[in-house]
């Protein structure tokens, strides 16, 4: 077998090491065979000491990106994680990474919450677990300082279905042929996230049926079309230069996502649906399957959940209404036997 290493280079648990006999073993700050690799190899081999400088966080942001943990990431999760990890780049950029201790950790994850939300606080430590995971695997930390860290406790916002009053209301304020209407439908009938229909390609209808992938899981779903959606795809307006089905005022791209959001805001406001967030049109799909009957193996169908649990969890309001519902006939039922 042909070895891909040069001589006196080993690769143990996939980091590279200088090793001869006689001399110190030595990690190799670049750990990619590139030109830095070969500048690094010829002063080890020239008995040159190679200076550990001080690795920032900076730095480590720049090499997770390209690292394969990383890009192995879900599209959804990857932008997710550039956002929040752009800004502990702003904030602690120039910061030695060996230097930080949980104590910043803490206080880093307390002012996030006060700039921000507690919700912004928690998911930036989600983000940055795995950041120092990989700053272990580059041998710039011994231990993970976020490793434990509890996220904060906070009153979380619970979502709210829309009532078919202010669907109707929303379908009733913009034409069928309006693209705010068409981005509505599009969430209506699919159940999925925002960034899953921005994403939506006209190569995805076929016939009655329209194809999303779920960015977040990867999901493949083929869902049929409901007759209000394909009203609004009958009467929308298409631009050969952009493949997607929702794009953007001057027709030269895709809807961007704060855009779309923007634009949902206004329809709300206008209708009276400020407490029913973009996002609850999902939780509605899900709420108005269980209402209907039907079981969780077809509501999931159309949700792309993974677990019986989170769809539970979308579906719980209108479960709780319909376990009371029926709780109470019992009650009657047995009140009426006595």
């Amino acid at each position: 077998m042909k070895r891909d290493l040069p001589a006196y280079v080993v690769r143990l648990k996939g980091v590279l090491y200088f090793k001869r006999r006689g001399w110190k073993t030595y990690r190799f700050q670049n750990q990619i065979l590139n030109d830095g690799f070969w500048a690094e190899y010829a002063r080890t081999l020239n008995g040159v000491e190679i200076k550990p400088t001080v690795f920032l966080v900076r730095d480590l942001i720049a090499r997770y990106y390209d690292s394969p943990k990383f890009k192995n990431l879900a599209d959804r999760s990857r932008k997710d994680y550039i956002k929040y990890l752009d800004v502990f780049g702003k904030n602690a950029g120039a910061v030695g990474v060996s230097s930080i201790k949980r104590k910043n950790i803490i206080a880093w994850r307390d002012q996030l919450a006060v700039k921000h939300t507690p919700h912004f606080a928690n998911y930036w430590l989600r983000v940055v677990r795995p950041l120092f995971e990989f700053a272990i695997d580059l041998d710039a930390l011994s231990s993970n300082p976020a490793k434990g860290i509890p996220s904060l406790k906070y009153q979380k916002r619970e979502a709210k279905p829309w009532p078919l009053e202010l669907i109707q209301k929303a379908r009733e304020a913009r034409p069928s042929g309006d693209r705010t209407r068409l981005l509505f439908e599009l969430l209506y009938c699919t159940g999925q996230r925002i960034g899953d229909v921005l994403d939506a390609e006209w190569t995805d209808i076929q016939g009655s049926r329209i194809s999303v992938r779920q960015n977040k899981t990867g999901t493949p779903l083929v869902l049929p079309i409901t007759e209000e959606l394909a009203k609004c795809l009958r009467e929308a307006k298409r631009y050969n230069e952009v493949p997607t089905i929702l794009a953007n005022y001057q027709g030269k791209g895709k809807w961007s996502y704060r855009g779309a959001h923007d634009a949902v805001m206004k329809l709300r406001k206008e209708i009276g649906a400020q407490d029913h967030a973009i996002h609850d049109i999902r939780h509605t799909v899900a709420s108005e399957i269980v209402a209907a009957g039907g079981g969780d193996e077809e509501g999931m169908a159309i949700t792309g959940h993974k677990t019986l649990k989170m769809f539970a969890h979308y579906s719980k309001a209108t479960r709780q209404i319909t376990r009371a519902e029926n709780a109470q006939k019992r009650r009657g039922q047995n009140k009426n036997k006595t």
